[in-house]
């Protein structure tokens, strides 16, 4: 049978039995509003199981030429632009970028769209489906000329579906809500969310420069690479500022990387004023992150805690409102999650190392101990260094550790060695200590280059770390008491411990 026959029929079928559900709605619930009827009336075809879908837009989305949108936000224009660079554009949105998917969505729905169910032939009351007065009514142009209107009214009580009708027919339609949702989002819903494309694996930049000012810090924190860049230990990248310090790579990445692949929640404001930068905190920001190198130079702006409503705060959401330079097509401010912003809440403690230092063992020339007077120097010679010992299948050994033309148990040196290297880094320290240092190690490479950490007394219990000339650490004076204590167990023959 003719496709369009049978839906003639299931329709002529559908519209008799609805009629028989509203007679019997009215006659034993008179008290029962219209509205009260209706909804039950549509509860019943879609509670029948009936394969009863119809189709009402069959011309396909190559022949939409353009659409016109009015809704509770004011509505939207998707036209084709003249110079075809895009197939849609968003009016509204101006230059910003606008997501071409939901645009072809838009479009797709307007070319052919499908009801589950026909609710009630020639509805007398448009206004018990929220159609008197629709939620949103869209005006459909086709490239033949020909135009359609189209009407979306309340949410039905199965929540998935929506009240539709067509043109001048008060036919009245039961359609996917999420079909219909094109029609019912503002013009901003359109926008492109994804603020800066996280490159492939072949294709990221070379790290820059980020450096990141929060209200609460009076200080900025500064990421960039090692200049070292040792490979195979920790983090590419390091503090540069206030601190110098090794990252953590597994805790550090976020922070760092973060701002590739940046994707914000809403499109909260278009084409934002001066008064709209200030309501939302954007001229006192909480955070400012400016990330910088040779190929983009990004600055991301972070402003007041976004506004929910009472179900989505219930749902968790949390956001702040946002703005990003750097990138053409997104003068717009946009509400970002705050999983999305890990440089509003972070702290250096949190992304560190625990390595203050971090040159490999046969890459050392010289380690140097100095105190009160002493200096303990301990010459190291290895069959290799760090290049070869990252080599596939490349190996490098320490074979030999002098000091004062003595030998020193080499297993011994190592743990000493490795003492050092982790020294303490859980209390970070800003301020430039009192009088002349206390302990002084020096690790010269065979590069020439050198580390050099310069402990400060504090208090009683703590001692300042300077590390190549910055303040950076508090520490523990039992670590300073245990290295001088190894120092000489290891000069005399006697174990050394990596414990305090």
């Amino acid at each position: 049978m003719n496709g369009k026959i049978q839906g003639i029929i299931v329709c002529g079928v559908l519209a008799a039995s609805l009629a028989g559900v509203m007679v019997f709605l009215n006659a034993t619930s008179p008290d029962k509003d219209s509205s009260s009827a209706a909804d039950a009336a549509s509860q019943a075809l879609a509670d029948s199981g009936e394969n009863t879908k119809v189709v009402l837009i069959d011309k396909g989305a190559d022949q939409v030429s353009g659409v016109k949108v009015k809704n509770q936000y004011g509505g939207f224009t998707l036209a084709k632009p003249v110079s075809g660079k895009t197939t849609w554009t968003i009016e509204e949105l101006g230059s910003l970028n606008q997501n071409s998917t939901l645009q072809s969505g838009l479009a797709d729905v307007c070319g052919v769209l499908e009801a589950r169910k026909l609710v009630e032939e020639n509805a007398e009351d448009l206004a018990k489906y929220g159609l008197a007065e629709p939620a949103a009514s869209a005006e459909i142009t086709y490239a033949d000329g020909s135009t359609l209107t189209l009407e979306v009214g309340d949410v039905m009580p199965e929540e998935r579906y929506r009240y539709v009708r067509l043109g001048d027919s008060n036919n009245v339609y039961m359609v996917m809500g999420s079909r219909v949702k094109y029609f019912t989002d503002p013009a901003n819903a359109y926008a492109d969310l994804n603020l800066i494309i996280k490159p492939s694996d072949q294709d990221w930049p070379e790290y820059g420069t980020e450096t990141v000012t929060r209200r609460d810090w009076d200080y900025d924190v500064v990421f960039e690479n090692d200049p070292k860049e040792i490979q195979g230990m920790i983090s590419s990248q390091v503090i540069s500022s206030p601190i110098f310090s090794y990252l953590n790579i597994t805790s550090s990445s976020d922070v760092t990387h973060g701002m590739w692949g940046l994707k914000a929640a809403e499109c909260s404001v278009i084409d934002p004023t001066e008064e709209d930068y200030e309501r939302l905190g954007l001229n006192d920001p909480v955070c400012v992150v400016k990330l910088k190198g040779d190929e983009y130079d990004y600055t991301l702006t972070v402003g007041n805690k976004a506004e929910y409503d009472e179900e989505e705060e219930a749902a968790g959401a949390e956001g702040y409102y946002c703005t990003l330079e750097g990138q053409s097509g997104q003068d717009a401010i946009y509400t970002i999650s705050s999983g999305n912003l890990p440089w509003v809440s972070f702290k250096i403690e949190d992304v560190i190392s625990s390595i203050m230092l971090s040159n490999y063992i046969v890459d050392i020339d010289t380690l140097t101990v100095e105190n009160g007077g002493k200096s303990h120097q301990y010459k190291v010679t290895s069959d290799g260094n760090s290049e070869d010992l990252m080599a596939e299948g490349g190996s490098a050994n320490v074979t030999s550790v002098t000091s004062g033309g003595k030998d020193i148990d080499i297993a011994n040196f190592k743990t000493l060695f490795q003492y050092i290297m982790t020294c303490p880094t859980g209390e970070l320290c800003f301020d430039e200590p009192q009088g002349d240092w206390e302990v002084r190690i020096e690790q010269k490479l065979i590069d020439g280059s050198s580390d050099v950490v310069e402990i400060y007394k504090d208090t009683a219990r703590r001692y300042i770390v300077k590390l190549n000339g910055k303040p950076s650490f508090r520490i523990q004076s039992t670590w300073v008491d245990n290295l001088l204590k190894n120092v000489e167990n290891l000069d005399n023959g006697k174990e050394v411990v990596d414990t305090y």
